[in-house]
């Protein structure tokens, strides 16, 4: 029969005609129960089990004449159209609907009308074939058969979880990693599977046994990929869902993190105790932090000559106990717990900061000195934070003089803006009687004429402050005029160039810029200068002005003719 004519044959009329209205009423609602077990079709006859009172067996038979059936139910004796048979045909009916979708879907969607057409047994044939053909992806139905059929208790898993991830591989090909953690994935995801089931304890046991797995394969295997983070993050996951599972008192609990957070693998742990807030609750967090805090009391000062790995220790367990002291504006434990574990020039100046955060004054001045006496002049940045806290104390004393004269020799020496703007400050803020901005100026032209002669591009640092400095204010004529004859920075040629908004006076320093970018001879400063140049182009109004530019273009095509790709790209943005 054609599809047309077994769509006539299923539609809601005549199966009313053949049921009446009532039993097809009745069938409808079996069919949007689900009522249909499930049917098979052999030429044109179908055959179904329909739940009902009892589980009953349907026959309809399509052919040109119409739809005939009959049920073995007490209604039907094998002869009428009963409730059963309106359930089968409207599921037939419904299966065939989506065929018609599916094979309208492309070629993922007749696949599917074929699979949905098989019959079991050609289904699990094919799937069983696909499976042997793929290492990892026996290895996942594996697992998923043992643990439906009730075999893979938490010792098979245990076993399984050794098995993958073995140890001294010597990995370090993407070839070589990839498989490996892909097989590895398998046992994982069974285990987060498994793990409802499981009690929380031995649960536990398990996460914590992987992660320790996959911490000791990590040595001997490189895996800048990425590869072990689905592994990794899943077992993450499960070990803080599986604490919170756990009955443990808080002070069972918080020892136990404590051992982890502590211990060789705690690098695979989520961070401890943060990631625990909510298993801990707030008992299990007081027992973590004793713990912390009776570890702490019982270590000595920290030394300048300690090692990394002891400095790396300290601060973990410090940093816990700091943020409890935070917390509750405990300044003094605060200071403490820095003062013990501090080694350097960096940790002095960070007590000193703190000290100046919490109106510590008192002790900012000792901090100043261990920091200066621990002074390592490989290293300025750090004298110029020193220098910049005990200005911030000379404020705090009332000394704004002396604060400012600090602040200009810091600015001597670094040269930056950010130095230069807070010396202003300083000045305007105190009415200080010396005129910085002038003393600045003056000192920055006495060292531009000192300085030696360098080609374009490549000046030297005090004329680029100059030049910054003129930006900074909006001195743009001396800017200009300053940089006509001095070899400055390109990017603050460009600066000015952008500030000045006139095409007459920006002309010229957009062709400086674009000469000096194409001599560097090759591809990247080729587009970067026609990049400047169509820059220039959007900022012209004037007909002299495209004139004028025209004419520069022209210049630029004879001074560099021999640059293929730079007169191509510059033709291509400006036909001649």
């Amino acid at each position: 029969m054609t599809r047309h004519n077994e769509t006539t044959l299923l539609a809601d009329e005549p199966l009313v005609r053949l049921a009446g209205e009532a039993a097809f009423e009745r069938g409808v609602a079996y069919y949007r129960q689900g009522q249909v077990l499930g049917w098979n079709r052999q030429g044109n006859t179908l055959t179904a089990q329909v739940a009902g009172s009892e589980s009953y067996r349907v026959t309809l038979r399509l052919n040109p004449r119409g739809l005939e059936g009959g049920c073995d139910c007490p209604a039907s004796e094998g002869i009428d159209f009963c409730k059963h048979c309106v359930a089968t045909a409207l599921a037939y009916r419904a299966e065939q609907e989506e065929q018609q979708r599916l094979m309208a879907g492309g070629e993922r969607g007749r696949l599917l009308a074929y699979l949905q057409q098989l019959d079991k047994a050609s289904l699990v044939e094919a799937l069983a074939e696909l499976i042997e053909e793929d290492p990892v992806r026996r290895h996942q139905w594996s697992l998923r058969a043992d643990a439906v059929l009730g075999v893979l208790d938490h010792k098979a898993l245990k076993k399984r979880i050794t098995a993958a991830f073995p140890l001294k591989r010597n990995l370090h090909r993407y070839g070589q990693v990839r498989p490996y953690f892909a097989k590895a994935e398998a046992v994982v995801d069974q285990l987060a599977e498994q793990a409802p089931q499981l009690p929380p304890d031995t649960c536990l046991t398990l996460v914590e046994y992987a992660l320790s797995r996959l911490a000791r394969a990590l040595e001997t295997i490189d895996d800048s990929g990425g590869f072990r983070f689905h592994c990794e993050e899943t077992l993450q996951r499960l070990h803080v869902q599986t604490v919170q599972r756990l009955d443990w008192p808080g002070e069972k609990l918080a020892a136990h993190l404590y051992e982890i957070a502590f211990g060789d693998s705690h690098d695979f742990y989520p961070k401890i105790p943060d990631a625990y807030t909510e298993a801990l609750g707030s008992k299990g967090m007081e027992a973590y932090l004793a713990l912390l805090q009776q570890v702490w009391d019982a270590l000595p000062s920290l030394t300048a000559e300690a090692q990394w790995s002891e400095q790396f220790r300290y601060r973990r367990l410090r940093e816990p106990l700091l943020k409890r002291a935070e917390a509750h504006g405990d300044v003094a434990t605060i200071l403490a717990l820095h003062q013990k574990s501090a080694t350097g020039v960096q940790d002095y100046l960070k007590i000193a900061e703190l000290c100046i955060a919490h109106d510590a004054w008192d002790q900012v001045e000792l901090w100043l000195a261990r920091a200066a006496k621990a002074d390592d002049k490989r290293y300025p940045h750090w004298r110029h934070e020193r220098e910049r806290l005990s200005i911030r104390l000379l404020l705090y004393r009332g000394e704004a003089e002396k604060a400012a004269e600090r602040q200009w020799r810091i600015y001597q020496q670094t040269q930056q803006l950010e130095d230069y703007r807070h010396l202003l400050a300083l000045a305007d803020e105190h009415a200080l009687t010396t005129d910085y901005r002038q003393r600045v100026h003056d000192w920055l032209k006495e060292q531009v004429d000192q300085a030696p002669e360098a080609p374009w591009g490549y000046a030297p640092k005090v004329v680029n402050t100059l030049l910054e400095i003129y930006l900074y204010e909006n001195r743009l004529e001396e800017a200009l005029a300053f940089s006509s004859v001095r070899p400055v920075a390109a990017g603050l040629l460009l600066k000015l160039a952008q500030q000045l908004g006139n095409p007459d006076q920006s002309l010229p320093l957009y062709l400086r810029l674009a000469r000096s970018e194409v001599r560097n001879t090759d591809n990247r400063s080729y587009r970067s200068a026609i990049a400047q140049l169509r820059e220039l182009h959007g900022t012209l109004e004037t007909l002299e002005q495209h004139r004028a530019f025209a004419a520069a273009l022209e210049e630029l095509r004879a001074e560099f003719r021999q640059k293929r790709n730079f007169i191509k790209w510059l033709n291509e943005a400006f036909p001649p």
